[in-house]
């Protein structure tokens, strides 16, 4: 085999796997769009809020939200006066965004099902690109794929906020410390606490479904891609907020 043929089937492969999660993604969030928003805890609600409130939207802003789930922070947005496009994999929670967005009569808001990975935008055409605990989902390289896509899309002066998930392998202490609390946690609920530290730890060690960087790691994704002014802020536990701006000039 060539080299160009060995490049092309490892290609094929990656897509593959990108394929594959997706179709993974898309099954669990279409069955969760009505329970989701719901089941989130307190320290979810608090990260979600405090990225809205890093967004500092205003009146007409182009907002997209990737990831969007039932619109917690499309909705917001909208709220605030923002024009915005809610972008998610789960027809079923998209709809619920709409449906929402309609009862309270916000009319900016704007939904396209689309696997993150795959969507695509006008260049330079949206203000803010904000995503919420919907990035560690994403394989490794499709993450730093679309954080460079967002860099196109945005307009000069953009600004492209994360807040998620955001640790290691358990390598460094402080992976160690958010670790052991998430366990005791959950164990102190007992036997359906124990089976989630089981469920859970078979996502996060194999990497299925659960696939979180840190926060140094986002932020050099956000550099090699050309953004600037770059901050990451802890919120809670693992929960970390990145933003960064596209340069004015």
């Amino acid at each position: 085999m060539s080299q160009t043929e060995g490049n092309s089937a490892q290609a094929r492969a990656k897509q593959r796997v990108t394929e594959l999660a997706i179709a993974t993604q898309r099954k669990v969030w279409n069955r969760r769009a009505d329970t989701w928003d719901h089941s989130n805890d307190a320290g979810m609600v608090n990260v979600a809020a405090a990225a809205i409130e890093m967004a500092n939207v205003t009146e007409g802003l182009s907002c997209v939200d990737l990831g969007c789930g039932g619109g917690r922070l499309a909705l917001e947005m909208a709220r605030r006066g923002g024009v915005v496009l809610g972008v998610d994999v789960a027809g079923a929670m998209v709809e619920r965004m709409l449906d929402l967005a309609q009862k309270e009569g916000l009319t900016s808001v704007t939904g396209r099902v689309a696997p993150i990975e795959t969507v695509e935008l006008p260049a330079n055409s949206v203000d803010l690109v904000i995503s919420n605990y919907a990035f560690h989902h994403l394989l490794d390289a499709d993450k730093g794929k679309v954080v460079r896509h967002v860099y196109g899309w945005l307009k000069p002066g953009g600004v492209f906020i994360t807040s998620d998930m955001m640790l290691g392998r358990g390598a460094s202490a402080g992976d160690r410390v958010i670790i052991k609390s998430k366990v005791r946690a959950m164990a102190k609920k007992g036997l359906p606490g124990y089976w989630r530290i089981l469920k859970n730890a078979g996502r996060y060690l194999f990497r299925l479904r659960e696939r979180p960087i840190t926060p140094e790691a986002w932020m050099k994704l956000y550099s090699d891609a050309g953004f600037i002014d770059l901050s990451a802020k802890n919120i809670v536990a693992e929960a970390h907020i990145v933003r960064g701006v596209k340069p004015s000039s």
